[in-house]
């Protein structure tokens, strides 16, 4: 379940309870690259424990919501969806360290090689 090509079930990701807060602050530690994303439409189901946190984007290599959960693992399990819900991408099984959210989903939302040189 909740794997690519699948419609995301929010209640069947595995998660732990989180700041939405403290997640924001860390997506926008570097704020042009995060507005660069289009981000809006910010949707939890709980600011101060949330168990997900939901966005949409309008980048370059994607367009669509990105849903973000903490795993059992203290991890970040990240699913990049369409519109409609069906899911495109997801991070590996472990999921991902915080400081490693913002370039994850910069690379599968935004990031165009040519803008660095």
């Amino acid at each position: 379940m909740n794997n690519v090509g699948e419609i995301i079930v929010i209640d069947s990701i595995k998660c732990r309870q989180f700041n939405v807060q403290e997640l924001m602050y860390v997506l926008k530690a570097n704020a042009p690259i995060f507005w660069s994303w289009g981000a809006c439409d910010f949707k939890a189901d709980n600011v101060q424990n949330a168990t997900f946190f939901r966005m949409t984007v309008s980048g370059h290599h994607h367009k669509g919501h990105v849903y973000i959960a903490l795993n059992a693992f203290d991890l970040y399990d990240v699913y990049l969806t369409t519109n409609r819900g069906t899911i495109k991408q997801r991070t590996p099984e472990m999921g991902l360290y915080f400081d490693q959210l913002v370039d994850w989903i910069d690379e599968k939302v935004e990031r165009i090689a040519e803008y660095e040189d």
